[in-house]
């Protein structure tokens, strides 16, 4: 079985490449992007299992970079990564069209459960689109 791709999109440099790096270190194939142009060429080519997003991004909102996210591939199990509390009704939207939503600052064992669990459901998604296809 090959690595889970990962791919981290983060404005934060330095909290984004040290996620990649701690991610690597546990058998992920994991990448970060600190820009939308970027994350939106990162998700065509690199096709990732699963998406860890920065909910604030310069250029653009959060809320879009997960739309366009999902347009080059609805199956792209997102997860939000946000360092500012959002209201109760604004997480349980993101919860209802993300795979999840974690506040900063974040434990590893947490996102690489989440990441797992999201992994996880991707494979059920693509397995019922090939089926479906096939």
């Amino acid at each position: 079985m090959s690595a889970v791709k990962v791919l981290i999109i983060d404005d934060e440099k330095d909290f984004a490449t040290t996620l990649s790096e701690r991610l690597v270190l546990r058998g992920f194939d994991a990448s970060a992007v600190f820009s939308v142009t970027d994350a939106m060429e990162a998700a065509q080519t690199i096709q990732p299992d699963v998406i860890l997003q920065d909910l604030t991004m310069p250029g653009m909102d959060g809320s879009e970079v997960f739309l366009k996210l999902k347009t080059i591939d609805p199956d792209f199990e997102i997860i939000i990564i946000s360092g500012q509390l959002l209201p109760a009704d604004d997480i349980a939207v993101l919860k209802e069209n993300a795979f999840d939503y974690i506040l900063k600052p974040v434990e590893i064992k947490e996102i690489v459960e989440k990441i797992n669990d999201a992994w996880q459901k991707r494979q059920k998604s693509l397995k019922k689109r090939d089926q479906h296809n096939g």
